[in-house]
């Protein structure tokens, strides 16, 4: 079920021909970004167990420290663009990581330490917010138009293969010495980051390049341009916030959640189901996806996150993945999308599309970090913690009917040319 037409270059083995045309630094990038992941996501799904049975704080803070790290990881990506601009794609991707690097080491510092939590929840939040619109706009740099679905969905599959078995890993490890676990992160770290300066090519990112008789002049035409692509954009804007609303449910408390029925290691395996069907799914529906009615696409896309969330409430572990499988369909559709959709809006600065993209990502993590952690304490007094996915199932519901209702705005995707392959653009 791949939806490919022969005149996008004839199947899998067309697209591998084409991978091995890529310039090597964007080969490496796609290579390490799953590394990046498996790393980040040994940690990342466990910092609210940390914080609550390593550290030691309140559950109730403990969920409002995992909103304000969400949304600096994510919120704090609108800086990506400025900070590209005067670093560089590349030098910005290794800063961001030192700035992990040092954060997973305060971290490890914190179970003995427990204030030193604070700064390590700010930095480890801080690298990935200035490292993936770095690394998504290395991408839409290297490669043409007409390749930019297929590429950004094999960059997510990249990155959630390491997301799927970072948790896996982590959950065989995170019981036995936290601290351990940490500092052995913090070393992988500094090892990517070296692997990064010596792998990469310094590519920086295209400028703009709309029809001359359209061209801004000056910085002020400059900005007015990107203030009304902003502008209509607002929609879709909306909808990827409440898409990151919803998700960040999933993200943030399952792990608390699996540790609240006793069986942690349940978290490994929801999450490689979560990141495998990304993977295997995302890169062969990227041309559907691009292609489909923005509208019935979000609508769906929030009504299929409801029906897994619901799921989940049943409390099995087969429920708990047959929900995680129906909420992670909704997600497959509506993320690429939503890269796709800012991308087009706001044409020629790919890593300032991402930064608003993960600064509305980061508004959704907030209020799902601040209003979850309130909900779940809520249900984990009450005795009956599985009510709390149907709170999740209900706002996800709700999200489908808006987007059913109000529409999500006028459809935009890049429309991918019907000729046969496209060249690889040239790096620069």
């Amino acid at each position: 079920m791949t939806g490919k037409r022969t005149g996008r270059g004839g199947g899998p083995a067309a697209a591998w021909r084409t991978f091995t045309g890529l310039p090597s630094g964007l080969k490496a990038l796609i290579g390490l970004s799953f590394v990046v992941a498996l790393g980040s996501y040994m940690v990342t799904p466990f910092i609210g167990v940390l914080m609550v049975e390593a550290v030691g704080m309140d559950v109730r803070v403990a969920g409002v420290l995992v909103a304000v790290a969400t949304f600096i990881q994510f919120g704090g990506s609108i800086l990506g663009g400025p900070v590209v601009d005067r670093l560089g794609l590349k030098r910005t991707m290794v800063l961001a990581l030192a700035l992990r690097t040092v954060g997973l080491v305060l971290f490890g510092l914190a179970v003995a330490v427990p204030w030193v939590a604070y700064p390590a929840v700010v930095l480890v939040a801080a690298g990935p917010a200035l490292y993936l619109p770095a690394n998504k706009a290395y991408i839409v740099t290297s490669v043409s138009d007409t390749l930019r679905p297929l590429f950004l969905g094999v960059s997510s599959a990249a990155l959630n293969a390491g997301m799927g078995l970072g948790p896996l890993l982590a959950a065989l490890l995170v019981d036995a010495d936290p601290v351990l676990l940490l500092i052995g992160l913090a070393a992988l770290f500094a090892l990517i980051t070296a692997a990064h300066q010596a792998a990469l090519k310094p590519v920086e990112r295209r400028p703009a390049e709309p029809p001359a008789e359209a061209a801004p002049v000056g910085a002020a035409a400059g900005t007015r341009g990107r203030r009304a692509a902003l502008r209509s954009a607002l929609r879709p804007i909306l909808f990827t916030s409440l898409a990151f609303y919803v998700y960040f449910f999933f993200q943030s408390f399952m792990g608390l959640y699996a540790a609240g029925v006793g069986n942690i290691q349940v978290l490994g395996w929801v999450m490689l189901l979560n990141c495998a069907m990304v993977v295997v799914l995302q890169p062969v529906w990227a041309d559907r996806i691009a292609r489909a009615d923005y509208r019935l696409l979000v609508a769906g896309s929030f009504a299929l996150m409801a029906l897994g969330t619901a799921a989940m409430a049943l409390g099995s572990i087969p429920a708990l993945l047959a929900g995680t499988a129906l909420f992670t369909l909704g997600e497959i559709f509506l993320f690429l999308r939503c890269d796709l959709e800012l991308v087009d809006r706001v044409p020629g600065n790919p890593a300032f599309a991402f930064g608003v993209q993960r600064l509305t990502a980061g508004i959704g993590g907030l209020l799902a970090g601040v209003v979850g952690g309130f909900v779940f304490a809520h249900y984990q007094a009450a005795g009956d913690i599985d009510a709390f996915w149907l709170a999740v199932a209900a706002q996800s519901a709700g999200a489908a009917l808006l987007a059913a209702l109000l529409g999500a705005g006028r459809r935009t995707a890049a429309q991918a040319p019907t000729e046969p392959e496209q060249a690889v653009a040239a790096t620069r």
